[in-house]
């Protein structure tokens, strides 16, 4: 496995409030998966993406990626582990990329804080690779949203890192664009074999990755697991719900999260007792 979370809680305090961004979340991803982790605004999904990148702690549970123990490092193995095994494009482009560098030189800045050698050759390779050749030299401001977009994901591959997190990688982009970023990062996963891991709240995500995870409450809601190939997602932009087939998630302490739309459907509100009987497709719940 590449990830595993096993009933991980964080609860952020300050003098007046205490704000539970994760209670009790367990999810495992294996290595060289394209995954998707969906959820509303507040729902803890990037206070988990933090976590997995070694940026935040969690308040109680225990995370492991690529066999590490994340808990036991101290701040240097910290900071190592996330210069080595991750690759971050984070969602605000300021934080990705410095307006005044070159598109080369954006992608050499990790590799001088790492000492990495033959860095033009290795910078001008990784944009080639995103689809940005001939761009070398040009400034942000020459640059296309999506261009933007494809110099930070060349960014997060400059140390050769075996985890890539996007958080909101395609917020500030069109649905084409969308698309076209999509796209690379399933080539970066299919042909660097890099575990690729994408948090967003836009659904037409969903229609473009096999496996999709969503998030409430800081609890895994639900699992979806495509049906169709994925040469079929540019139809399916529209009909996000129709592309995948979607499952509950039991929990390590035998927790079943209901999605809230299932919830809405029937009529059920907080409080209230529900039946759950054995059927001859496995269990059913309903109202009483």
């Amino acid at each position: 496995m590449m990830i595993v979370c096993d009933n991980l809680v964080k609860i952020y305090k300050t003098k007046e409030t205490e704000v539970v961004a994760l209670q009790g979340l367990d999810l495992s991803i294996k290595k060289g998966e394209l995954t998707a982790i969906i959820g509303k605004s507040g729902s803890g999904k990037s206070t988990l993406l933090n976590i997995i990148a070694g940026l935040d702690r969690p308040s109680a549970g225990s995370i492991y990626v690529d066999g590490k123990n994340l808990l036991k490092f101290n701040d240097r193995q910290l900071m190592k582990y996330n210069r080595e095994t991750i690759g971050f494009v984070w969602q605000n482009k300021a934080r990705n990329l410095i307006p005044y560098l070159s598109a080369e030189l954006n992608v050499q800045v990790p590799m001088m804080i790492t000492g990495a050698k033959e860095r033009k050759e290795k910078a001008r390779y990784l944009l080639d690779l995103v689809g940005l050749e001939g761009k070398y030299k040009s400034k942000l401001t020459q640059l296309s949203g999506g261009e933007q977009q494809r110099v930070a994901i060349a960014i997060s591959l400059a140390n050769n890192p075996r985890l890539l997190l996007a958080d909101e990688p395609t917020g500030a982009v069109d649905t084409k664009t969308t698309y076209r970023i999509m796209e690379l990062f399933e080539k970066l996963n299919s042909e660097l074999g890099v575990t690729v891991v994408i948090v967003t709240h836009d659904v037409k995500i969903s229609s473009m990755v096999n496996r999709v995870i969503s998030i409430s409450d800081g609890m895994i809601g639900s699992e979806m697991l495509k049906r169709d190939d994925y040469k079929k997602r540019l139809n399916e932009l529209d009909n996000a719900n129709d592309s995948h087939e979607e499952y509950g998630v039991i929990d390590n302490k035998g927790r079943i999260k209901i999605p809230e739309e299932y919830i809405s459907s029937m009529k059920i509100k907080g409080g209230e007792r529900v039946k759950i009987r054995k059927s001859a497709v496995g269990f059913e719940i309903y109202k009483e």
